[in-house]
């Protein structure tokens, strides 16, 4: 197949996508199908995949994720972010400790489980792929990691919607669950606008609190591996602070509005490009033993997010 072909394959169902999300009768699903239609196409025709589809899945969920901020009041950012500090705390040093604890129960590489645990306790890929850097892991260890990671965190953005509706919590408890125990930011942020708006805008704060634990993460292994600590916060937090910054000094209200709208067609275009990595050769180089022992951290991280968001 000809690159001219696959690139408008590419772009025809991402427009389909688009669509989906901007028509008022499927916008409500329209991450859910994103991430099933790329899916769909990459294992039919795995030809159609962009070379350079990680950094425009980057790019794509890191603007989504800005134009929400144009949705929030900074108050509100500050009130749920401060008391996410905590939870989010709280629910690190337990996966952490848990995930350190079985690595001398499972037969794999040991960097592998460690990146595995990072990924799950606080925010997936990003934090596989920045942790993985100062550890100096090899492409085989950072793809069985990502691919454990990607795995189940494509589970939760189909399983948290449909258990919303036997758990007893409110919009925001649930934003909160989602945020605490869903790996990636493009899942927990699908998951919970399928629920509404309360939902979707306490999980996007609540998940960059979490994400900003990167940095003293990265800062002690970088130490503990011989080199100087890195100190870094993600451009696209400080982005999404400035955005809700401006949509709550500024008399623009349709605007922002308008804004944090596009911000949820960015983010089914984000879930599209997402599907394209779960090819069936993901499931076969994550591995058996892999994929339980990143459930084992997940099943603890569900429980332990339900009962922090229970108290809230």
């Amino acid at each position: 197949m000809s690159s001219r072909h696959v690139n408008a394959s590419f772009l025809f169902f991402l427009a389909v996508v688009i669509t989906i999300a901007l028509l008022p009768l499927t916008r409500t699903w329209a991450v859910g199908l994103a991430l099933v239609l790329g899916a769909t196409v990459s294992n039919i025709v795995p030809s159609s995949t962009p070379l350079a589809i990680g950094k425009m899945r980057k790019v794509t969920l890191n603007t989504a994720v800005v134009l929400f901020g144009f949705g929030l009041n900074i108050r509100q950012v500050i009130v749920v972010g401060g008391q996410g500090f905590w939870q989010t705390a709280v629910s690190l040093v337990i996966i952490i400790s848990l995930g350190f604890f079985l690595l001398r129960f499972f037969r794999l590489e040991p960097d592998t489980l460690k990146l595995i645990t990072f990924g799950t306790s606080i925010c997936g890929g990003s934090a596989i792929a920045a942790i993985s850097s100062v550890m100096k892991a090899r492409d085989e260890q950072i793809g069985i990691s990502m691919g454990v990671v990607f795995l189940l965190n494509t589970v939760a953005l189909f399983v948290f919607p449909l258990l919303a509706r036997f758990i007893p919590l409110s919009p925001e408890q649930y934003g909160i669950w989602c945020a605490l125990s869903i790996h990636d930011t493009s899942s927990v942020v699908g998951a919970a606008a399928i629920v509404g708006d309360a939902s979707l805008q306490t999980a996007t704060i609540m998940k960059l609190t979490r994400t900003l634990w990167i940095t003293p993460i990265v800062f002690l292994v970088s130490i503990r591996q011989g080199e100087k600590g890195r100190i870094s916060v993600p451009a696209f937090i400080v982005l999404f602070l400035f955005a809700s910054v401006l949509s709550s000094v500024l008399p623009f209200p349709s605007l922002f509005k308008a804004l944090a709208s596009a911000g949820k067609v960015f983010m089914a275009a984000a879930l599209y490009m997402v599907g394209f990595g779960l090819h069936r050769t993901v499931v076969k180089q994550a591995g058996a033993r892999g994929i339980l022992f990143g459930m084992i951290l997940w099943v603890v991280s569900i429980v332990t997010g339900y009962l922090l968001a229970s108290v809230s």
